[in-house]
């Protein structure tokens, strides 16, 4: 999809602070508040923008523990679990992100969020107990709030943003301090 330079530079300004305003974002724009909000209701509309959310702060929220679960469905209950299935199991509030792998020995990455490693052992047991003739889990990898280190995507959109109509191969940050 193409977009013009005013929607990426809306976009752009909403990913520092999606709180402004039609009239904020218009003087930095230099163009009228109702045509920021023209732009705005289209790129809603088509799904551009899904939501404006708030961002909290999982630690001081008491959610400190992670867990990266790694699963394989049993191959002889694909046959019997439909898409709708799926979706409707992965419902939950533990689960922070659910992706589906196309093939391999792991076919689902699941990351999820609680307040204590008890809470964590008492949702996996009743899980391997309830599910596990549905699905095994082949990792689990467990750590604290203090090992997040980023979770946004933020600086993702800006560079796809930034570079529109002249996008750069991926290249690893680089500090300026680092020494080879």
């Amino acid at each position: 999809m193409s977009y013009t330079t005013n929607e990426r530079r809306l976009l752009s300004l909403l990913l520092e602070d999606a709180r402004s305003t039609d009239v904020e974002i218009s003087k930095k724009l230099r163009i009228s508040p109702q045509a920021v909000g023209k732009i705005r209701r289209k790129l809603e509309e088509e799904g551009v923008i899904q939501g404006y959310t708030t961002r909290l702060d999982y630690k001081k929220l008491g959610i400190n523990v992670f867990a990266v679960a790694l699963f394989r469905i049993q191959p002889e209950k694909w046959t019997h679990i439909t898409e709708k299935d799926l979706r409707s199991r992965v419902r939950g509030p533990h689960i922070i992100n659910f992706y589906r792998l196309t093939e391999g020995d792991v076919t689902h990455i699941v990351l999820y969020g609680f307040r204590s490693l008890e809470d964590l052992d008492q949702y996996f047991h009743i899980l391997q107990t309830e599910r596990g003739h549905i699905s095994q889990i082949r990792r689990l990898y467990v750590f604290s709030s203090d090992s997040l280190v980023k979770e946004s995507p933020k600086e993702l959109f800006a560079k796809i943003l930034d570079e529109w109509g002249h996008e750069k191969p991926p290249r690893p940050h680089r500090p300026l301090d680092d020494a080879d």
